[in-house]
């Protein structure tokens, strides 16, 4: 992991107070290295992986930093500090993009600070200002130590958590503390307000739109090898993440067909269908496999440190994560991983945006799928006191259409682009950052010439993973014809051999049967995700009975009557058709129980 915050204060006690406080805090694991860089006004701290990829230089006058790997676009070389301190010109505000996974800090004392991130905006920036001191970091979580900083519950911030069951607009749960946008970086003098200077604009186009669905897939298979070989180390072995689904197998077969030899992991137990569907890809592909269990044991510490250093702003499912340290730590010191693939690639939130009933597509189709990750909009109006919050749930979800709609004139890629930028950067795009203090992920997806050709196609061979699915079967035939992990029972090849397809009568008719069983013993689960996220089972109750205690300072804010509808105590089990998507949004509201424990 790669944890930092940023101070640029003219006062030299006040900023020496402050230092010294974050030195002593910003760890958020223990064995991490810690570092620091300082010129003038600005000190910059540190706690990150031991391997992780870390340059800093500094001059009489200036200092840089970067967390991670930027690539050069041009020739594939990743940058260091120098590199990128005569990249970065804060007085012209010019911030070239990028291609990695990173963040990086440059300041100057005549031109001052620019921070800035991938282009995806998938490492998290997080900024707050106050007349001439700048606070910058990873997480807000230890702002609050600066003298000058004044806690107070941002309602907006609050509402777009519970809509979206992530950050809207940059906006948190702490009044002036914004998350960096995507694609933008952080501009600063002093004198000045600080800026965000977009520096990378996701590319819809129509630039690939006449290309037969066979000359499309083949530049889709050959964009995707080329970021695969400009990305991934080709002088020392690297790790990656397999999973049983079509995105990792699709890495791992242009891996090896690159002369790649990865060394992979999969999480999970022995008996999950991805684990099995993941072992068949490996031995497939003649790949030293791992596997590692998730430790659910340790989920109450997990929600803790999920709330601490993420404040509820990218949801409240991803918090296993936090202890894949030791297993990632025996893989090299970068792992490759398919995050983002299905979205970038196979286009697998374009149907969101389609009402089979109306037949079109349109920002309220494509915001209803997207709310049901969070709190219901009927049940929102009724949670929120409206004396409080006013017209503020109308007034976000006019500006979530307004940026829904200046993607593109075209609804695909509104859909293609608001699904980047929201869903995907804060739901899928945040295990990478607590990944990185075991091992440094590479994302080929997050790519930008991946991003120009996607950008560039119609929905008609990018959307229901049509493109992907034809180069796993095009290119990689072996891979097609093994059992897929569709997160069910169902796990049907692309390419099913005459066994399989005689077989799945027969799985037809007992899948019933299981699904009776792990619905009494939840030990059976077999299906990786809904074991993880299972809110009715013995580790999620002890995190929802630890949250208990708080859910009375919520009540200031929300209506005491539905909030407990909606969130029962921790001994009563919730029947929904979906648990993964039907309980995100009742998970998020055991996080900000848990969060207003030291908030509010």
């Amino acid at each position: 992991m790669a944890n930092f915050v940023i101070t640029v204060d003219p006062d030299p006690t006040r900023r020496a107070a402050f230092c010294a406080i974050v030195r002593t805090r910003i760890a958020p694991l223990d064995n991490l290295a810690s570092g620091e860089c300082s010129c003038g006004d600005f000190h910059a701290l540190w706690a990150s992986g031991p391997r992780a990829p870390l340059t800093h230089s500094r001059t009489l006058r200036s200092a840089t930093v970067v967390w991670g790997a930027p690539i050069a676009e041009e020739n594939g070389r990743r940058l260091l500090a120098e590199d990128l301190a005569n990249a970065w010109t804060g007085s012209a505000g010019l911030v070239h993009s990028l291609d990695g996974y990173f963040a990086a800090a440059t300041y100057d004392e005549d031109n001052g600070l620019v921070v800035g991130a991938d282009v995806l905006g998938l490492f998290p920036v997080f900024w707050w200002h106050s007349g001439d001191v700048l606070l910058v970091g990873s997480s807000p979580e230890l702002f609050k130590h600066h003298p000058l900083f004044r806690f107070a519950l941002d309602l907006a911030g609050l509402t777009g958590i519970l809509l979206m069951m992530h950050s809207v607009g940059g906006r948190t749960l702490m009044t002036g503390v914004n998350r960096l946008g995507a694609g933008r970086a952080l501009v600063w003098r002093r004198g000045t307000q600080p800026r965000e200077v977009l520096h990378y604009q996701l590319p819809a186009s129509m630039a690939y739109f006449d290309l037969p669905f066979s000359a499309a897939v083949e530049l889709v298979n050959d964009t995707l090898r080329r970021a695969v070989a400009r990305q991934v180390p080709s002088d020392a072995r690297v790790g990656m993440t397999l999973s049983g689904g079509r995105d990792s197998r699709l890495i791992a077969g242009i891996m090896a067909a690159l002369g790649l030899a990865p060394i992979a992991i999969t999480f999970g137990n022995e008996g999950d269908i991805e684990m099995q569907c993941a072992k068949a890809v490996g031995r497939a592909l003649r790949l030293e496999h791992r596997s590692a269990e998730m430790g659910q044991h340790e989920l109450v510490d997990c929600a803790d440190l999920h709330v601490r250093w993420l404040h509820c702003c990218t949801g409240f499912n991803s918090m296993d994560y936090w202890h894949c340290r030791d297993a990632l730590h025996s893989l090299p010191p970068y792992f490759v991983s398919g995050y983002l693939l299905d979205s970038i690639l196979g286009g697998s939130h374009f149907a969101w945006a389609y009402s089979d009933a109306t037949r079109d597509m349109c920002f309220a189709n494509f915001f209803a799928q997207n709310n049901r990750y969070g709190i219901e909009l009927s049940k929102l109006r009724s949670l929120l006191r409206p004396e409080l919050f006013g017209t503020l749930i109308d007034d976000l979800i006019g500006n979530l259409r307004s940026t829904y709609e200046g993607y593109s004139d075209l609804e695909a890629q509104r859909a293609w682009c608001f699904d980047l930028h929201h869903r995907q950067r804060f739901h899928v795009g945040t295990p990478p950052w607590l990944f990185s203090f075991g091992s440094w992920p590479i994302m080929p997806a997050a790519d930008k010439r991946m991003l120009q050709v996607m950008g560039g196609l119609p929905v008609g061979v990018a959307g229901e993973r049509r493109a992907q699915d034809e180069i796993i079967r095009k290119y990689f035939p072996a891979l097609a014809e093994l059992p897929l992990d569709r997160n069910g029972y169902d796990t049907t090849p692309l390419s099913p051999r005459v066994r399989h397809i005689l077989g799945g009568a027969l799985r037809g008719r007992i899948a019933p049967i299981t699904k009776m069983l792990t619905r009494t013993h939840s030990d059976l689960e077999r299906r990786f995700y809904y074991r993880l996220l299972d809110f009715n089972g013995p580790v999620w109750k002890m995190v929802r009975q630890k949250a208990e205690p708080h859910r009375r300072k919520l009540e200031a804010f929300f209506n005491k009557d539905v909030l407990d509808a909606l969130l029962p105590r921790p001994q009563v089990d919730i029947r929904v058709p979906n648990s993964i998507i039907d309980l995100s949004g009742r998970r998020l509201l055991v996080g900000l129980c848990l969060w207003a424990e030291n908030h509010l």
